[in-house]
């Protein structure tokens, strides 16, 4: 959650304190101690610690109880089992911080299910407090498949009334719906690419919310998201072996070449390196691209796989590293400083999703000089010229049909050109001179703020 300082001029986050190396590495203080948080008939604890980032300050609410823990939401066998718990504390532990600190703003940016309950309490239990009276909520929406649902007990930590458990709130499907509620209580909400907001209105991809976002579609909006320059910069990058700026791109190559030795990969000087970072869940396309490992590998190719998920598919991966030494490696970690070798050291970067709201592996690979191979779904489809062997022009390379046979289809289009230097050289240079920075999404998050307030003044 991003509240914004009054007249819209300084950010601050208030995210929880998860034990993750990026937080754990950061200078903090401690300015709250002992922050009394009500969840139900109860009254927990929360603390909250401040970490200067520039211009920037970032506020983190903790309580090891729930965040110190080696996982965010759960593990490859299944969620947290009190994650409801978790959350309905975060989110009411950020209203009480910014009233004990007398924090006045006129946005409050929520994303995901995480922060969903934020709008209901403004709009219930603080609906009175003047110092929340003009600040609007805006939520956005990254993916509706994973919506928080809950046993309906869950009202219970709430401090709700039982009446807003019915099919017209919070309700859904007999269920305590998270999502739902941020969807129906936020002043404005957002998704990350038009393409998306067109499929989640549909049925096929709606995910049983496709009637919940119609009702309103008077607030609804798209954002494309964008990708910070300076994070991913290959002429600047700490993690890669070489920095190069493209389209000079001999030291490309010794990141490929790092990124063989990194994975422990023997390829032949010819052969394309292919990257897959990825949350390993079937909507990631990882079943496809099983199903397709074995043809994949009689072609000239190497295969770097990077990402934790459902542990299912993290055995199968391993087995097919087992299947297949030195073509496949799969590494099961989430890995910032591995993700940026992949993008600059691959030659193609493979995202077969079955749905994808946006995307940003694609994007990190046009910065990187790597072309994408993806199935023609969401954001992927928006930012994803598909090439044209006519015109030989086009950034990466599309497949429609959500199957393994496309996959490779696909697959063996872009190897073809592979094959062809110059034609590849075109169609990284495409890829280049896209900007998907996030200049462009600011500008229109700043008009997407003042038309909530609109909404909250009731223009």
């Amino acid at each position: 959650m991003f509240p914004l300082k009054s007249h819209l001029t300084q950010s601050r986050g208030n995210p929880p304190k998860y034990r993750k190396p990026e937080i754990e590495s950061l200078s903090t203080e401690l300015v709250v101690a002992n922050l009394p948080v009500s969840l139900g008939d109860r009254t927990v604890k929360a603390s909250v610690y401040k970490c200067e980032q520039g211009k920037y300050d970032i506020y983190f609410i903790d309580n090891p109880r729930y965040f110190w823990r080696e996982n965010i939401y759960g593990t490859g066998k299944g969620e947290y089992l009190d994650n409801d718990e978790r959350f309905i504390f975060f989110t009411r532990a950020v209203l009480e911080f910014l009233l004990k600190k007398r924090m006045t703003y006129d946005i409050i940016h929520c994303n995901n299910w995480p922060t969903a309950m934020i709008p209901v309490f403004m709009k219930t239990h603080y609906s009175k407090n003047k110092q929340f009276r003009h600040t609007a909520t805006v939520f956005t929406l990254h993916n509706v498949a994973y919506q928080g649902q809950f046993p309906p007990e869950t009202m219970s930590l709430t401090g709700l009334s039982w009446d807003y458990f019915s099919p017209t709130q919070l309700a859904l499907n007999g269920k305590f719906n998270f999502l739902k509620a941020g969807v129906l209580f936020s002043d404005v909400l957002n998704t990350v690419s038009s393409s998306y907001k067109k499929e989640i209105l549909a049925e096929e991809h709606g995910s049983g919310l496709e009637e919940v976002l119609k009702s309103r579609d008077d607030a609804f909006y798209s954002i494309r998201n964008g990708i910070d320059y300076e994070i991913w910069n290959p002429e600047k990058d700490p993690f890669i072996a070489a920095n190069y700026s493209p389209p000079g791109l001999k030291a490309k190559k010794k990141c490929k070449r790092d990124l063989i030795e990194e994975f422990g990969l023997s390829l032949g000087p010819k052969a394309a390196l292919i990257g897959f970072v990825s949350f390993l869940s079937e909507q990631k396309g990882v079943d496809i691209l099983l199903d397709a490992m074995d043809e994949l590998m009689k072609m000239d190719v190497g295969l770097v796989i990077l990402g934790q998920g459902e542990e299912p598919y993290e055995q199968k991966f391993l087995d097919m590293q087992r299947k297949y030494p030195g073509r496949v490696s799969v590494r099961l970690e989430t890995n910032v400083a591995l993700s940026h070798k992949v993008a600059a050291g691959a030659d193609i970067f493979l995202i077969p999703s079955l749905y994808e709201p946006c995307g940003l592996n694609q994007l990190y690979s046009f910065r990187y000089a790597t072309v994408p191979v993806v199935r023609a779904t969401g954001g992927l489809a928006e930012t994803v010229r598909p090439f044209n062997s006519k015109t030989i022009s086009g950034n990466g390379f599309v497949f429609k049909t959500y199957s393994s046979r496309a996959l490779l289809n696909a697959m063996k289009e872009a190897l073809a050109c592979y094959k062809e230097p110059k034609i590849w050289q075109k169609i990284v240079e495409e890829g280049i001179q896209q900007d998907f920075s996030w200049e462009k999404a600011a500008r229109m998050y700043l008009k997407l703020y003042h038309r909530a307030l609109e909404i909250k003044k009731g223009d």
